[in-house]
């Protein structure tokens, strides 16, 4: 055997998991549908607690957040803070 510990070889690989996953959904390279279909199947047959949360956690990455990334959230004028009015006074 090389010089890889099993720990490493083990880390790569949820590593690579998790970038795959990602990659699948950002490029639409799968159905969301069959693709949770096929990790609810493998989250009831795990032989473990342990496994069942792994396949769970894949799960959510199908969960899209409620907010999404880049919005600004609405502040009121009030708690904006005093550089803000500077700019508006202009």
């Amino acid at each position: 055997m090389s010089d890889v510990s099993l720990t490493a070889i083990m880390v790569f690989h949820f590593d690579a998991a998790v970038k795959m996953m990602n990659d699948i959904l950002y490029h639409g390279l799968a159905e969301p549908d069959e693709l949770y279909e096929i990790l609810l199947y493998k989250e009831k047959d795990s032989e473990s607690i342990q496994e069942e949360r792994l396949w769970k956690v894949f799960q959510s990455f199908l969960i899209k957040p409620a907010v999404e990334s880049g919005k600004v959230l609405p502040f009121s004028p009030e708690l904006r803070g005093p550089d803000n009015e500077t700019t508006h006074n202009k």
